[in-house]
């Protein structure tokens, strides 16, 4: 629903943009011209943006935050042991699904060489904010222990 009518919307605004830049008075031509320079820049900004994290995750970014994730984990895992047991279950888990992750980025930088995002590393960035999240729930209910 929401979908249907944010593409409605745009499809309008396009239309009037259009009208407004070839039928339009002198004044709603000037007005047209510059939302459409004022678009493409942004639209410049957006693939600069998309090049740049590129290039990031091809030099290793995410492989770092992967790895501080690991010495977290590890750092947990001895005061786990050192106060309850319980905790080393989940923190097992959490190692296994970083190993995961590092496996995927691993995959993803030996094939790299692809433009943009692709579903591959959205899938990636899904992963590691949800393991981000599990960890700091967990770190959070350890605090709460203590």
């Amino acid at each position: 629903m929401i979908k249907s009518v944010l593409k409605l919307l745009a499809i309008l605004v396009i239309g009037i943009l259009i009208y407004n830049l070839f039928l339009g008075t002198d004044e709603e031509k000037q007005g047209a011209k510059r939302i459409v320079g004022e678009m493409k820049d942004v639209g410049v900004a957006v693939g600069d943006l998309l090049k740049s994290e590129k290039e990031k995750f091809d030099k290793g970014k995410y492989d770092k935050a992967v790895d501080k994730v690991g010495s977290v984990l590890s750092s947990l895992r001895d005061k786990a042991k050192d106060f309850d047991k319980k905790y080393t279950k989940r923190l097992d888990e959490l190692e296994r699904k970083r190993k995961e992750l590092k496996d995927q980025i691993d995959a993803v930088s030996d094939t790299a060489g692809t433009n943009g995002e692709t579903s591959q590393t959205k899938s990636i960035k899904q992963d590691s904010k949800e393991l981000l999240q599990e960890l700091e729930s967990l770190m959070k209910e350890m605090d709460s222990d203590n």
